[in-house]
């Protein structure tokens, strides 16, 4: 998928399910539409991170975003940095 593919993308919004999940999904997709991605903290961690819940998951969504933005702009750049996860 080329730029022209982001425009698709250009209008995301986040919302917080009753389950607790925190989701990414296209403006005005219906509210039983698969998300584009999903956030599910565990019970231990929503009480670590109390109210500051949504926030880490939209900083960590944010992330992502930009950095998928990235790659659709740049296709063929390589990352010489390695894939580990730690």
């Amino acid at each position: 998928m080329g730029i022209d593919g982001m425009t698709e993308f250009a209008f995301l919004e986040l919302a917080e399910t009753e389950s607790g999940e925190v989701i990414l999904r296209r403006s005005g997709a219906a509210a039983d539409a698969e998300p584009l991605v999903a956030v599910k903290f565990s019970a231990e961690a929503r009480l670590l991170l109390g109210e500051r819940t949504v926030d880490i998951a939209r900083a960590m969504m944010g992330a992502g975003v930009q950095l998928a933005t990235h790659h659709l702009a740049n296709p063929d750049a390589l990352d010489d940095e390695p894939r580990i996860l730690h």
